[in-house]
């Protein structure tokens, strides 16, 4: 495998484990019902796009895939908060 596929599957696993977790226990509602399905095709997209854009140019491929997973992780996407955010409340710093 690329190695912009992995931390493209890497952003996606983020994103997924993030709203399966803080979806249900945000709004105690059912995950079913507010999970973000877009995310799938989304995550083949891009894993298809960057594997070709890796072959014509592997830095620029791993450094568009390492910014995907660096914005998954600060910036809040689908319906839960980021997982910054989540991590902070855990933690109690941020209520």
């Amino acid at each position: 495998m690329a190695s912009a596929a992995g931390l493209i599957l890497a952003a996606a696993g983020i994103t997924i484990a993030n709203e399966v977790i803080f979806i249900p226990a945000n709004t105690g509602k059912p995950l079913w019902n507010d999970f973000n399905w877009r995310v799938v095709p989304a995550t083949a997209v891009a894993v298809l796009t960057l594997t070709a854009l890796e072959k014509l140019s592997p830095p620029l491929a791993k450094g568009l895939a390492g910014l995907a997973l660096l914005s998954v992780i600060i910036v809040p996407f689908g319906n839960a908060p980021s997982p910054v955010d989540n991590l902070s409340k855990m933690i109690g710093i941020k209520k």
